[in-house]
């Protein structure tokens, strides 16, 4: 059985995204989101040599680049 956290409403919280994801997301193209990732900006996991972008790291990266974040 795979690991799942419930969160209370039946679906399963995601935990991980993809770069494709993550740009969409963030309403910019793949390349950007690579761009963010070198610059150390967002920071991802190599899961079977696919990059995978944690709720984390990406929940960070938005507190601390919108207005009156942190940094």
């Amino acid at each position: 059985m795979k690991n799942v956290i419930p969160n209370g409403s039946g679906r399963v919280e995601r935990l991980f995204y993809t770069v494709p994801e993550v740009s969409e997301m963030l309403a910019v193209c793949d390349k950007s989101v690579y761009r963010l990732l070198a610059r150390g900006l967002l920071k991802s996991s190599n899961a079977l040599r696919h990059k995978r972008i944690s709720k984390a790291s990406l929940d960070e990266f938005i507190a601390t680049s919108t207005n009156g974040g942190g940094k």
